[in-house]
């Protein structure tokens, strides 16, 4: 690094070149490292290879020449056996012995003399896949297949849960159902489930089906229950200690096995499932809505309100009702007079929704609708107009209590709803809340394709697809969505999801911290929750201490949106103090920006979260997997969102909340007060109402795009998020050399060693700014080879320079001048 620095310094063309050849490759030999590594070579599941036994038929899975996981054994036929059925007499069977082998294809006989088995298994460039039919398939209602495991495994999977990360001893219900707030701490369902799992011992299970159905890990526990019964769930055994149990509501079952790291693992599932989609840049500006807005000038007004005391903000969102209403002269607004499914503006409410579009555009603010997949026929007891959808459009079933719900398997109704969408939409909407499309049950309805059976789960996603298809006809990649509902797939078809409707308790911000750590399989990996809560609060909800720890959590989130039924709706009226918390909230957030949309970015190539348990990057730490509320951003930024019932009466007796944290092995830099904190070690940090546990991994350097005043000539815009011409950089020095891309900053090569730091930016723009996470003050700052003293007056009337700032994220900052994008700077302790 020191050769690099000199031959820099001589500012010779060929110096230059030399300079950028080292760059490239110390960037090679540090592909792997910090920040938002570049993407690794697909696992190609080479290593997984079986071995089958005859006489029963059972399949058993090595890889690198090591047991990883087979088929329990036993002759069980039915729940908690592998290779079982059940036939509509409400008989179990088994498969018994091979018959026949025609290459990876094995013909398998059944305990019944007339149905037989094929089974094949090949190797995949994800794993293995295995496939099972019945030939004849007729009368088969229910498989079974089970697993070999053990009770010191960890899991992570299962879809969006709000319970749980950790799967151990669980059983999942593999079935796309809302829990609404008052349940969600006691149901043990989601809205969107998945069939995948992976585990701490190396190996991940994907199950390709969108039936209905249970999955019970080694030494399960029906606690807490599914709170849904009828029809009567899939069955599975509990307290099974050697097995994970798999049952489907089907005649057939493929699933695929994957080996290696939990990176490893999650990378071969997306390629079979899909890539995220890529969301535009504003997806990670702050959204606006409330939960019911008065009229068209309050959209307006909101949004000046908000951006009058400096608060940035790219999307309003309009939440039901806003349709053609049954209100009378005289009555409140409220969403029960909406006619849902007309998809039309209620002219008394919103007069002219184009000039709302264009008002809200002259301040930089896209403006955006919830919607649901649902048509009321009476409204408030009122009728609504007569709906045009064609004849046989909405799912058959035996509920009177539910709206009509729109069929979208019957292609006429799908061209029909796709219409009504895109003359909605032209009026310049390019933001969509999607809300409602795994709201009932419908598991024993009749759709056009079939039965609800197998097309429940895949409801939202037919929903989620449409409207896909007339945004991406409108605007191209250029829209915003927030989506609830979701299974397999879902991720590669919205570009966003928010976490359903949580109670504005402290509670209720702990179950959406869970459900957000699992929301990256069948939601996506950027996601939000509503900050503050949506509802059931106790009375004046949320108070200013649950809202200001809400948008703690919001901050680090990959999504900030703010809203509800209460006070949230207008966080502006909220005390002073309580506004500029929230407002240093919201930019601690668009600091964030390069390194969550950089992350974002990676999530689109590889299918890993953005947001992930902390067990998720630490696999082989028991302690980790205890550590259920903290959030790994990244592989280098860890957070802890400060949620204990206590906060209430700490902040009432103007005293800090202990928060218990656990930092994985190696050295972490608070970056709220600049502590260097060991890691492998649980310990309780004292937070104030300014301040909650953050984290940057020593060594790590991320992009953060800090507003610090009097540094550019030019401050920051109010919604100013990706600016072409400024980035910054947070760096927590750490021995040996850091590595990390940024889609707004370049490439950064730091190395530190003996009291020297060395920092090398490549394709930076020409405002750079980087914070160099540290106490210690400097005896000789270099940049660009040039020594700079320490500035005394303002940043912003030199070009380069340096000073100490204090914190909260303080340290040394750099202000750099990057020439053709590239800057070097030594600093010398």
């Amino acid at each position: 690094m020191d050769g690099v620095l000199r031959t820099i310094r001589r500012r010779r063309s060929r110096g230059v070149r030399r300079a950028m050849a080292t760059v490239a490759l110390l960037a090679g030999v540090a592909a792997a490292g910090t920040g938002v590594p570049f993407a690794a070579a697909q696992h190609t599941g080479d290593g997984i290879h079986w071995s089958v036994d005859t006489a029963p038929f059972r399949l058993s899975f090595t890889s690198r020449n090591r047991p990883l996981i087979a088929q329990s054994a036993g002759d069980t036929a039915g729940p908690g056996g592998r290779m079982a059925y059940q036939t509509s007499d409400g008989t179990t069977h088994r498969l018994t012995n091979l018959l026949r082998r025609d290459g990876s294809t094995y013909t398998v006989a059944t305990d019944e003399p007339s149905r037989t088995a094929r089974v094949s298994v090949k190797s995949t460039p994800r794993g293995v896949r295995v496939e099972w039919r019945f030939e004849p398939p007729t009368g088969v209602t229910q498989v079974y297949e089970s697993l070999t495991g053990n009770d010191a495994e960890h899991f992570l999977g299962g879809g969006a849960n709000a319970l749980y990360t950790d799967l151990r001893h669980k059983i999942l219900l593999n079935k796309a159902l809302f829990t609404s707030a008052g349940t969600l701490n006691r149901c043990n369902r989601s809205g969107m489930p998945s069939p995948f799992f992976l585990s701490s011992q190396g190996y991940g299970v994907f199950p390709e089906t969108d039936a209905i159905g249970r999955i019970a890990m080694p030494n399960a526990v029906d606690d807490p229950p599914h709170c849904n019964t009828s029809p009567p769930p899939c069955p599975v055994l509990t307290g099974q200690p050697d097995r994970t149990q798999l049952c489907f509501k089907t005649d057939r079952l493929d699933y695929e096995l994957y080996a290696g790291s939990v990176s490893e693992v999650v990378r071969a599932y997306t390629a079979k499932a899909g890539y995220p989609t890529m969301p535009p840049v504003r997806q990670f500006a702050l959204t606006h809505w409330r939960d019911t807005v008065a009229d068209q000038a309050t959209v307006v007004d909101d949004v000046k309100q908000m951006i009058s005391r400096g608060i940035p903000m790219a999307t309003e969102w309009i939440d039901n009702p806003w349709e053609t209403s049954t209100m009378l002269p005289g009555e409140s607004q409220n969403s029960k007079w909406a006619c849902n499914g007309t998809l039309t503006f209620d002219t008394a409410q919103f007069p002219d929704p184009k000039q709302m579009v264009a008002d809200l555009k002259a301040m930089g603010v896209h403006l955006g609708l919830w919607i649901s997949p649902h048509v009321r026929e009476v409204a408030g007891g009122r009728p609504c107009p007569p709906t045009d959808y064609p004849p046989g459009s909405f799912i058959q079933t035996t509920r009177t209590t539910d709206p009509l719900q729109l069929d979208l398997t019957n292609p006429a109704t799908l061209a029909h709803f796709k219409a009504k969408l895109e003359k909605l939409f032209s009026l310049g909407i390019d933001m969509v809340k999607g809300d409602r499309g795994e709201e009932f049950e419908l598991e024993d309805a009749k759709f056009a394709a079939g039965t609800g059976t197998d097309l429940m789960n895949t409801n939202p996603t037919r929903y989620a697809q449409a409207t896909v298809d007339v945004l991406r006809k409108l605007y191209g990649d250029q829209y915003t969505m927030l989506w609830r509902g979701g299974y397999t797939g879902v991720p590669s078809i919205v570009n966003g999801v928010w976490g359903g409707d949580p109670q504005a308790t402290f509670d209720g911000m702990r179950l959406s911290v869970t459900r957000g750590l699992n929301m990256w399989l069948t939601g996506h990996p950027v996601w939000g929750t509503d900050t503050g809560g949506f509802n059931g609060g106790p009375s004046g909800y949320p108070s200013p201490t649950l809202f200001t720890r809400w948008s703690q959590f919001s901050a680090v989130s990959p999504i900030f949106e703010v809203g509800g039924a209460g006070r949230n709706a207008t966080p502006w009226k909220y005390d002073d103090k309580t506004v500029a918390r929230f407002k240093s909230s919201v930019l601690l957030h668009y600091a964030l920006f390069p390194y969550l949309y950089g992350l974002a970015q990676q999530a689109s190539r590889s299918g890993e979260p953005v947001a992930r348990p902390l067990a998720y990057n630490y696999p082989a730490d028991e302690q980790a997997w205890t550590a259920d509320q903290h959030m790994m951003v990244g592989k280098d930024l860890l957070a802890v969102p400060v949620s204990a019932d206590r906060n209430e009466s700490d902040a009432a007796a103007g005293q800090p909340t202990p928060v218990d944290v656990y930092l994985p092995a190696g050295n972490w830099i608070d970056l709220h007060t600049g502590t260097v904190v060991p890691g492998g070690q649980r310990f309780v940090r004292n937070s104030t109402l300014d301040d909650f546990p953050l984290y940057l991994r020593a060594g790590a350097a991320i992009g953060f795009n800090q507003r610090i005043d009097d540094v550019w000539p030019q401050p920051w815009n109010v919604n100013d998020l990706d600016r072409k011409d400024r980035t910054g950089w947070t760096y927590a020095p750490g021995d040996g050399l850091t590595h990390a891309t940024s889609p707004t900053g370049g490439t950064f090569l730091g190395h530190t060693a003996h009291g020297t730091t060395n920092l090398v930016l490549t394709g930076a723009p020409g405002e750079t700014q980087v914070m160099v996470a540290t106490q210690s003050k400097p005896r000789l700052v270099l940049i660009d080879g040039r020594p700079v003293p320490e500035s005394t007056t303002a940043l912003a009337d030199k070009t380069v320079g340096w000073s100490m700032k204090p914190g909260p994220f303080g340290g040394l900052l750099l202000k750099l001048h990057p020439r053709f994008g590239l800057s070097t700077v030594t600093v010398a302790y």
